[in-house]
């Protein structure tokens, strides 16, 4: 556990000057508690400082366009970020466990595409013709989801890399992955490729 960070001397004045879009002053407030709020509030209950970071990003864009309609109380600023931060990670938190249950859902239905094998030579014939149906669906969707695809839960690369691969930050993997998964299940429908259980939505 931390203290509360000190205010900083004329914060309401800071904070009335951001209102108004003073870009400067909300700088100054940006820089007193950016790193308290990412240390002790996004990263302990995130547990991952990749999603600490995107939170943090969000976090202080909410505050900016939110500033206007803000009631100051004193005597600082720091109670209503830290509200916003954890509001902010509760809803990752709840987006990651619906991205987890989609994913957990993709690999049940991959498999659901074609019947139980019966010899080892049918499941070598059937895993080949799963894999054609696979990249069939994946051909007719957005490259960058079939690419995701194919990386994370395919070929089972770590987040770590398919995020350089895909050159974005690792939360924005885990929303581009939980989007495309949801495509996938569409791009079946659409093909009339039937799938035993329902995802996810």
């Amino acid at each position: 556990m931390t203290r509360r960070p000190e205010p900083l001397h004329g914060e309401r004045d800071l904070v009335e000057q951001a209102a108004r879009g003073d870009r400067r002053a909300f700088e100054a407030i940006y820089r007193t508690y950016a790193r308290t709020i990412f240390a002790y509030v996004l990263v302990p209950m995130l547990g991952d400082r990749d999603d600490a970071e995107d939170c943090l990003r969000d976090t202080f864009l909410a505050a900016f366009g939110a500033l206007p309609s803000y009631q100051w109380k004193e005597p600082s600023i720091y109670p209503w970020l830290k509200v916003l931060a954890k509001n902010k990670a509760r809803d990752l938190l709840r987006a990651s466990g619906r991205r987890q249950r989609l994913r957990g859902a993709f690999q049940e239905h991959v498999e659901a595409i074609v019947g139980e094998a019966q010899t080892p030579s049918d499941e070598e014939i059937q895993r080949e013709h799963l894999r054609a149906q696979i990249e069939g669906v994946l051909a007719t969707m957005n490259p960058r989801y079939a690419a995701v695809l194919r990386l994370r839960l395919l070929e089972g690369k770590s987040r770590e890399v398919c995020a350089e691969v895909m050159d974005v930050k690792i939360g924005t993997l885990d929303v581009l992955l939980f989007r495309a998964c949801r495509a996938f299940r569409q791009a079946c429908d659409k093909q009339g490729i039937a799938l035993q259980r329902e995802l996810v939505r």
